[in-house]
């Protein structure tokens, strides 16, 4: 019922990735619309939004819906939020986050005494990562993923307020604008009458 005439190709998928046809500016507009239809409080709404978001540092991609879910369960957030928050983790923003990630994971590690974990040649080519991953997955990887949860508990707060004040702000134009509908509607009905 809700599929295409014509399934989209593997190069037009990944091409929707990374820009969508209907573009961003809608693709924004459709996210905040569906924001604004949650039913919950402003709160519990803001709590999803910051889990999904802040989930997105984390490198295991696949499982950013489950994750995020997950976390917003436990405290109380909007579970429909949190997949629509991990939406700031995008093809666009995921190279930034991910690299503050495995930065940080190098630092605490270096701190803790593993220098050699994580560590990355001056010259890096992609074969030489690739080997680098074949090799030794975890000397790349366990950085990155305690980087990762460590930036994600750090920014939680961080969206939160700024994903609360946008949600209470919509909301309160959302109610605006439906009392201006509901006045124009009784002012209409009593010329009438």
């Amino acid at each position: 019922m809700f599929k295409r005439r014509q399934p989209l190709t593997k190069l037009q998928l990944l091409k929707e990735m990374f820009w969508p046809t209907m573009g961003w500016r809608r693709m924004a507009k459709f996210l905040t619309y569906r924001i604004l239809r949650l039913s919950d409080s402003t709160h519990k709404i803001a709590r999803g939004l910051a889990c999904g978001a802040s989930i997105s540092f984390s490198p295991l991609v696949g499982t950013h819906f489950i994750q995020a879910g997950f976390i917003s369960y436990l405290i109380r957030g909007n579970i429909l939020g949190s997949l629509i928050g991990t939406f700031v983790g995008n093809p666009w923003t995921f190279p930034f986050m991910w690299y503050a990630s495995y930065e940080l994971g190098v630092r605490i590690f270096g701190i803790m005494g593993f220098q050699d974990l994580g560590e990355m040649p001056d010259h890096i080519t992609f074969s030489l990562m690739w080997d680098m991953v074949r090799a030794d997955p975890m000397k790349l990887f366990l950085p990155w993923l305690i980087g990762g949860y460590i930036l994600a508990i750090l920014f939680w707060p961080v969206y939160f307020v700024i994903f609360f004040y946008l949600v209470r702000a919509g909301k309160k134009a959302k109610m605006i604008a439906k009392e201006k509908r509901l006045k124009r509607k009784t002012l209409k009905e009593f010329e009438k009458a």
